[in-house]
């Protein structure tokens, strides 16, 4: 601030007769200056006068500047004259890039700081005690402009993501600044800030719609997965067991009509055939969509134990993200509620919010992540008894069983319980039907006799009791009771019988085992017996012998596999016997020896419709349908479930949509509310701005 020497200590103030510097008479030189620089400097001042707009007040309270201070004067033109020096030995063109010399700018600056300045924290007495300034009002038109603009730029991004996933609106949260006292009983507003950008959610709702997107998806997978079980059971065709097992005993009954008939005979072993091969097919396919969800599950659970590290992740950088207090880092919250959605997707989860901005995730009670942390989503395979690998969903950190009740992993969880349920029954099914045909039929006749006969199952342990499952490994439990032997001299048609008994009371240690039991037949005259390879070995001592049996109140012979009927113990492995394949005519229909004996095959004939103790008082008829039925029973459920869950997902989808969602005509309107805004605080910030240039005029 050259030049202005004492007048720094007194401000200039407007002046009556201030006049424009073109119109001021000339100035005379100082005493000892150059009249062509002085003229120089006069023509200086005044081209910046013109260019700036400035006045310079001509006289002040009525007397002459120079008369008021000609040392000033004086050495204002020296300093002017020597800057027109200077610019010439750079050249004439330099002057005119310079800056145009403010002779007043230290004092007009600090005029305009008292005027726009008042002392802080107190009124400025000055302006008669007010503490009301033209800065202050310009600052409040620049908060308000600022915010408007944020305003303006967040409803700018509702725009932009209104078709991306996910996405949760953001809101603009405005706040009032703080008051400024101004007087003791006076108080004055000091604009507007952007106080917070929010996402419009309701956790809650938002909670809600994870718990029906769980029910959702373990409904539709259990509407899949038990549709392929009805499929399996192919009871809309002709061909399904229902049907073969109608065939199968109406094929008895038909022999029971002509007993001597080969050609009957054959097909009933057709039809058994028939009915043995779709149990053995459908266990099959049961086993292969059981199989299916093994694999499923563990492609699942590796998807939700990468999900539930993301979202340990995520927690981590919103904690990190929010740790200043600066706000919700919305982004990453979008991001988190994302990856907890696919979450709810594959399991049932339930999230609590944390202080710091983590979401920590239960399932049922039981914590999956804790802030930064996740226990892992794991499958433990073990093998059961039947050599089968069984898979079950467990945390990783602590190899305990996760509870899952819900969601994807839920739903296949639960068919494969009803799928390892269905094979039970269906086993159940076909044991009963191997086990009681073959008593009945193993007490019969058929046209011809056995020379030799091997039973078909074997024991572990001979010397055991027949009825010890755990020593003899016996899929069927003989009891006490009796069979009778038949010996016939093909020959002479003498046949003699024998009563074989078979202690299995457990009251002495004298119970029947395959060792006893042999030595009991070998007694028969006419044939032997024996337990080599934990089987009952039968042979006729002549070629002209037959031997043949009756009269089975023990199930020995049913449960050893003599004279039967089916082989195999379960859906799995049920057959025809293979000699009857071969020899129809050891078919037994007959039960006192007669060729035309119909007795055994009206017998199994009924067994279709009678009443078992070992199916729960139902018959064969009854308890397969009673399967069919509770599949297709189920099946229904599921679809009513995934439908009413479906219906609450949409609705509360609908119900997030409407305050989550970014609604263009309501962005629109704010868009058109912020710019109004926005106007009106540059127009403020122009008017104050006006009122400024008002004050400088009269400080120059």
């Amino acid at each position: 601030d050259e030049g202005n020497g004492h007048l720094r200590d007194e401000p200039i103030g407007p002046a009556a007769g201030s006049l424009p510097i073109a119109d001021r008479p000339a100035r005379s030189p100082p005493p000892g200056a150059d009249p062509a620089d002085h003229a120089a400097a006069q023509a200086h001042i005044r081209a910046d006068t013109e260019q700036t707009g400035r006045t310079v007040p001509h006289e002040r309270r009525g007397a002459p500047r120079q008369a008021r201070c000609p040392a000033h004067a004086g050495r204002r033109h020296r300093v002017a004259e020597q800057r027109v020096v200077k610019a010439r030995r750079r050249g004439s063109g330099a002057s005119q890039h310079r800056r145009p010399v403010d002779f007043f700018r230290g004092s007009a600056r600090r005029r305009l700081h008292e005027i726009g300045h008042p002392a802080r924290g107190r009124p400025d007495r000055r302006n008669g005690g007010s503490g009301v300034s033209l800065n202050g009002a310009l600052n409040v038109g620049k908060t308000a402009l600022a915010t408007h603009q944020a305003a303006i730029q967040v409803s700018s991004n509702n725009i932009a993501n209104v078709n991306t996933p996910g996405y949760t609106r953001q809101v603009a949260r405005l706040a009032p600044n703080p008051d400024q006292q101004i007087r003791p009983d006076l108080f004055i507003g000091t604009g507007v800030n952007l106080e917070s950008i929010t996402r419009a959610i309701d956790e809650s709702l938002n909670s809600r719609m994870r718990g029906a997107v769980s029910e959702g998806e373990s409904g539709g997978v259990a509407r899949q997965w038990l549709g392929r079980i009805e499929a399996a059971f192919n009871e809309l065709s002709d061909q399904d067991l229902s049907t073969r097992l109608s065939t199968f005993f109406s094929s008895w009954s038909n022999l029971a009509n002509k007993p001597q008939d080969i050609g009957l005979r054959q097909i009933v072993v057709q039809a058994g055939e028939s009915v043995a091969s779709w149990m053995r097919d459908l266990r099959g396919q049961l086993k292969s969509l059981n199989t299916d969800i093994n694999d499923r599950l563990k492609g699942l659970t590796s998807d939700a134990d990468a999900i539930a590290r993301q979202v340990a992740d995520m927690n981590r950088q919103i904690i990190q993200a929010e740790g200043g207090g600066t706000g919700p880092a919305n982004g990453l919250r979008d991001q988190r509620d994302q990856l907890l959605q696919k979450l709810s997707e594959l399991i049932n989860i339930e999230t609590r919010p944390q202080a710091s901005g983590a979401v920590n995730v239960y399932v049922n009670s039981i914590p999956l992540v804790l802030d930064s942390t996740t226990r892992g989503v794991g499958l433990r395979q073990e093998t059961n008894a039947d050599g089968e690998v069984v898979r079950t969903v467990i945390f990783k950190a602590d190899d305990s069983e996760m509870p899952v009740t819900a969601g994807q992993l839920g739903g296949l969880d639960a068919v494969k319980g009803t799928i390892e349920k269905t094979i039970e029954q269906i086993d159940a099914l076909a044991g009963n039907l191997i086990f009681e045909l073959n008593k009945i039929h193993a007490s019969g006749q058929g046209l011809e006799g056995f020379s030799t006969i091997q039973s078909t199952n074997a024991v572990t342990d001979t010397t055991a009791a027949l009825n010890s499952a755990a020593d003899t490994q016996l899929k069927f439990a003989p009891t006490n009771g009796s069979f009778v032997v038949h010996v016939k001299n093909k020959q002479t048609g003498l046949t003699s019988s024998t009563l074989i008994q078979v202690d299995l009371d457990g009251l002495n240690a004298d119970d029947t085992s395959l060792d006893s039991l042999a030595a009991s037949i070998n007694a028969v005259a006419g044939i032997s017996a024996n337990s080599t390879g934990g089987r009952l070995n039968v042979t006729a001592d002549t070629a002209t012998t037959e031997i043949s049996f009756s009269q089975d109140s023990s199930g020995v012979l049913a449960a050893l596999g003599i004279n039967t009927f089916f082989t195999g113990a379960d859906a799995g492995d049920i057959a025809v016997n293979t000699s009857l394949k071969t020899r129809p005519g050891l078919l037994a229909a007959a039960r006192n020896g007669q060729p035309a004996d119909n007795q055994t095959a009206l017998a199994i004939a009924r067994l279709e419709t009678q009443s078992l103790v070992s199916l729960g008082g139902v018959s064969l008829k009854d308890s397969y349908e009673g399967i069919v039925n509770g599949i297709a029973s189920q099946a229904a459920r599921a679809q009513s479930d995934a439908e009413a869950a479906d219906a609450i997902r949409e609705t509360l989808s609908a119900q997030r949509e409407a305050l989550s969602g970014v609604s263009l005509d309501e962005e629109a309107v704010n868009l058109m509310r912020s710019q109004r805004a926005f106007q009106g605080a540059a127009r403020v910030i122009s008017v104050v701005d006006e009122m400024m240039r008002t004050v400088l005029a009269l400080i120059r």
